[in-house]
């Protein structure tokens, strides 16, 4: 392999020519993405932030379609999102719904995205609904919706709340329960049109339910007897009148929790429910199966690649600059993990990742019994998980310095021959090439965070896919930002030695063999372990029902279902990660890349409220 031929002259052109067409690609990925949550122009989305009356500032989204004005006015739905998301989650629902003539709200609930954190909750002020109540109101109050024809609905977290706000709110006219349940307060007309859309294989639905069998037991329960007008009622029935707001329906299908947010069936059943309910203009519905979120979703995935790759040429070019080229640690590779003890030392991260749950019930032991975490900490989901990316990664360094102790003696392998050292000799930094790998670094990533934030400001499109990912940060979630951003440095510190040095494989043929090889390899060894422990709790699940690592409440589940967001974030970063190493021959520049994304991405996109 021969870095230095990616530093020859006539090479410019070629890096500079990627570094366009990838940008091309995010624009027009953006543009797309703009234009399938407006329908093509025939809806209008909007920013809008309201008071809660908690006296917190709340971030809406707003899907007017363009024939709802003050005289002609339309029915009006609003969304609230799951726990751990924000408001961008009920785009797949807010898209379909706009599209057929429903002024759509969907929320930042307090404690998410944009929308201020919420008071502590023995402080009288806290609100239990996290802006769900004020929300409703606000959007019933707009001058181009029906305050007659409103429905609220929600997901996991924000169905609950939804439920609550419809229980208490005669006025509000439908609710979609989804991936929750109603409970023994409901009765045959209170609240009005009420359907409850749950996935069989919901991992909270015990908890939700209170039965130990959804299917055999949840149409039997005191609750639905109570709510519904029959004997014996059966899932996927209606039962009631529209018309008088009795109207009852629970529709099951064969997903998990996560999958409902985005689930076909799902969204196709609240359309129709809505419709049924809220009676929108006939001549703007829709077939309930003809859906574009896809596309939507798809483009926001996109884009973010595009800006993540954008980087790699970027960084090439700027190296290759008379003031960043001392970076580059210019040195052939020689040392390559043997095949054998690469599996062992693969399987031996795996082992301690797979700490993953008792770490985090040592963390929530010590928040519940010692001290509270989070007076220092806000945001407990991060803390739970980089406490563990910490853990593992203390643990890790002793390991690395013994084997390194073994090769330095047994081979004379220097940490200058794994990238860690700027020095053959003795291990150091060079105080001109790091502070010129930090400029770097931060520069880069403006660039990326401007890209987003450019198409989050001009075209509401920010970089997710299923999950919120990478958005603008607000002041306090900067606050947040510099809070966890040195341990997260600390953990891609080590990890970054260990990936591209004691697990660096031989070189291959050629530099594009060899960037692909060890990119493919680093991503095994991290996502693999993860892999297999979403595979030990999701195979019973989907096969017989049983829910292998549940946990109190369900709080197991919260932190397995965190694992799929862990496993795309380390697929990105390794991908930047073994780019940068290879062209600056050291792991400062990864590192610094790595946890300056890893940081912004937990700090614009988690929440910050307690654990329910």
């Amino acid at each position: 392999m021969n870095t230095d031929q990616l530093f020859l002259r006539g090479s410019s052109l070629k890096a500079f020519i990627v570094f366009i067409a990838f940008q091309l690609v995010l624009i027009g990925a953006v543009f797309s993405a703009h234009r399938a949550q407006t329908d093509n122009g025939a809806v209008e989305v909007s920013n809008v932030y309201f008071v809660n009356e908690d006296g917190n500032r709340i971030r809406g989204k707003l899907f007017r379609p363009l024939s709802a004005t003050e005289t002609v006015k339309h029915p009006g739905v609003l969304f609230i999102h799951g726990y751990q998301n924000n408001r961008e989650s009920g785009d797949a629902y807010a898209i379909e719904l706009g599209r057929r003539g429903f002024v759509t709200l969907s929320i930042d609930a307090v404690g998410r995205g944009n929308s201020d954190p919420p008071h502590d909750m023995n402080d009288p002020r806290f609100d239990k609904t996290f802006g769900a109540r004020t929300s409703a109101k606000y959007l019933a109050s707009l001058p181009f919706v029906d305050s007659g024809r409103v429905g609220v609905m929600g997901h996991s977290m924000g169905a609950e709340y939804s439920y609550w706000i419809a229980l208490a709110d005669p006025s509000i006219r439908a609710v979609a329960i989804i991936g929750n349940a109603y409970d023994k307060r409901a009765t045959r007309d209170r609240p009005q049109n009420m359907i409850m859309i749950i996935g069989e294989f919901d991992e909270f639905r015990d908890r939700f339910t209170g039965t130990t069998n959804l299917m055999e037991q949840w149409m039997k329960t005191e609750a639905t007897l109570n709510a519904f007008p029959v004997a014996h009622p059966q899932f996927n029935t209606t039962y009631g009148d529209f018309a008088d707001g009795t109207a009852r329906r629970v529709f099951v299908t064969r997903i998990s929790h996560v999958q409902e947010s985005h689930s076909r069936a799902c969204i196709a059943e609240a359309l129709d429910w809505m419709r049924l309910a809220l009676h929108p203009p006939e001549q703007l519905w829709k077939d309930k199966n003809d859906q574009r979120w896809p596309i939507k979703e798809a483009m926001t995935l996109l884009a973010m690649l595009a800006g993540f790759l954008s980087l790699l040429p970027l960084g090439l070019i700027a190296l290759r600059t008379r003031f960043f080229r001392p970076i580059r640690q210019g040195q052939t590779f020689g040392y390559a993990c043997p095949d054998g003890q690469w599996w062992k030392f693969a399987a031996i991260n795996g082992a301690l990742m797979w700490l993953y749950l008792p770490l985090i019930m040592t963390l929530f032991a010590i928040h519940k019994f010692v001290v509270r975490v989070d007076k220092v900490f806000p945001m407990l989901l991060v803390d739970a998980i980089v406490w563990w990316f910490v853990i593992i990664n203390i643990i890790g360094l002793i390991l690395l310095r013994r084997w390194y102790r073994r090769e330095s003696v047994a081979g004379g392998l220097s940490w200058y021959d794994l990238g860690i050292s700027h020095f053959r000799e003795r291990w150091g930094l060079d105080p001109g090439r790091t502070g010129r790998t930090v400029l770097l670094a931060l520069l880069l990533f403006a660039f990326l965070y401007l890209c987003e934030f450019l198409g989050e400001k001009l075209a509401l499109v920010d970089y997710r896919f299923i999950y919120p990912l990478l958005s603008d940060l607000t002041p306090y979630r900067m606050l947040m930002f510099a809070l966890y951003f040195p341990f997260i440095l600390f953990g891609f510190l080590v990890l970054t030695s260990f990936v591209h040095g004691q697990l660096r494989r031989a070189e291959k043929s050629s530099w594009w063999r060899t960037y692909v090889s060890w990119t493919g390899r680093n991503i095994l060894a991290l996502i693999s372990p993860l892999f297999l422990f979403l595979l030990v709790q999701y195979v019973p699940l989907l096969t017989t029902g049983f829910i292998p690592f549940e946990g109190p409440g369900g709080v197991f589940v919260v932190f397995i279902i965190e694992l799929f967001f862990i496993m795309l974030t380390l697929t990105i970063v390794m991908i930047q990660s073994t780019w940068f190493y290879q062209i600056s021959g050291t792991i400062y520049l990864s590192a610094l890349m790595n946890a300056l994304v890893v940081t912004w991405l937990f700090a614009s996109s988690q929440v910050i409220a307690p654990i329910p």
